[in-house]
């Protein structure tokens, strides 16, 4: 089976405490995955925590599955490496990336973008030597244009990080996702798949612009017959699937991106 792996941030309302949790990772096996990549997981990180990452990682190992990934706080990461790292190894973990950075930094200018790259430096250097990735998720903002450029082309002629891509705030920007993965080429090891679909608005108006929002991979309008060839040669290795908002059961939706990247992605 090709390395698809369940963003746990999709079932976010299941992992509020350990029985949640038991039951959240119980299903997620229970449909065929594999892999997960760590994300709002209140059992071990919210105010009420009663998990530690050693059981997380018991519970994962019980049911077969193995940590990927996390997201993680980049403020952390920064002024907390060792406390991270320790987390990172603990769950078995190849790879973290901060969800976002406009928590630390001012994502309107590139003077945020040249500070997280001068503050990321040395974490990534104690993870890379601890085998580790670090890489840069996108959410819509990375795109827009100012001074000339946009943030994204910033990042990627400014560091030689991975990027986690996410298909659905690529495509939302306007940009294309199968072109940005082939200029990613060698820098795209985890996808972040997601789909969209667009609904109408309440506003009466015919002419009211429709909304976007999140859809089960295969289910959308993104065109992953392009997506998928472009990350296959990239050398894209772990496929994430990640639904931010379903229209039905949750993990009824992560079983049908499931299945449907299974189908069409190589071993």
């Amino acid at each position: 089976m090709p390395n698809i792996a369940a963003e746990l941030f999709t079932v976010r309302d299941w992992l509020g405490n350990q029985d949640q949790l038991h039951e959240a990772v119980h299903r997620l096996a229970g449909v065929g995955f594999e892999w997960v990549e760590l994300a709002a997981v209140a059992a071990v990180d919210g105010p009420d925590a009663d998990t530690s990452p050693a059981t997380l990682r018991r519970i994962l190992d019980d049911h077969g599955l193995r940590a990927l990934s996390a997201h993680r706080r980049f403020g952390e990461l920064r002024d907390n490496t060792a406390a991270e790292l320790e987390y990172l190894q603990t769950l078995g973990c190849k790879m973290v990336a901060p969800p976002v950075i406009f928590d630390v930094y001012d994502y309107r200018d590139f003077d945020g973008y040249r500070r997280f790259l001068d503050d990321a430096a040395p974490v990534r250097e104690k993870l890379s030597a601890a085998g580790i990735d670090f890489a840069y998720h996108n959410h819509s903002h990375e795109f827009v244009y100012f001074a000339g450029t946009n943030p994204m082309e910033y990042l990627i002629e400014n560091s030689d990080m991975q990027m986690e891509l996410d298909t659905y705030w690529t495509a939302i920007s306007g940009a294309d996702p199968a072109a940005m993965i082939r200029r990613l080429d060698g820098r795209i090891r985890y996808l972040h798949c997601k789909d969209a679909q667009v609904f109408p608005t309440d506003d009466p108006d015919w002419f009211a612009k429709p909304e976007p929002t999140w859809a089960p991979v295969g289910e959308g309008l993104l065109n992953w017959d392009a997506i998928l060839p472009a990350a296959a040669a990239a050398g894209t290795e772990y496929y994430i699937i990640e639904q931010d908002i379903c229209r039905r059961d949750p993990f009824d939706c992560l079983a049908s991106s499931l299945q449907f990247l299974k189908e069409r992605v190589a071993d």
